[in-house]
């Protein structure tokens, strides 16, 4: 199986909706981890990111990984599972 690398992560909430008040996180690492011990599989939620960055509100997460030498790019909502070995092609409008 090829290796993934994370080149980027991070995770975090605008608190209550406020632009001038971002709390997130960089996941860099909780992320590395995360992929490494479940075959690229990951839950994206505050245990397996590594904390709480905005209690209370619901978070958003972006990354890119490497893979085979190609960047891979990923976004979701807290809660949500990414396959980190498969990606689909962003949807034109």
């Amino acid at each position: 199986m090829a290796t993934l690398v994370v080149k980027f992560a991070v995770y975090g909430a605008l608190a209550g909706g406020d632009e001038n008040k971002s709390q997130a996180a960089n996941v860099q690492a909780a992320l590395q981890t995360a992929i490494n011990s479940s075959q690229g599989i990951v839950n994206i939620n505050n245990d397996t990111m590594g904390g709480d960055p905005s209690k209370g509100n619901r978070k958003h997460f972006g990354a890119i990984v490497t893979l085979d030498n190609v960047d891979r790019y990923f976004a979701c909502y807290e809660g949500q599972t990414i396959d980190f070995y498969h990606t689909a092609e962003p949807s034109q409008s």
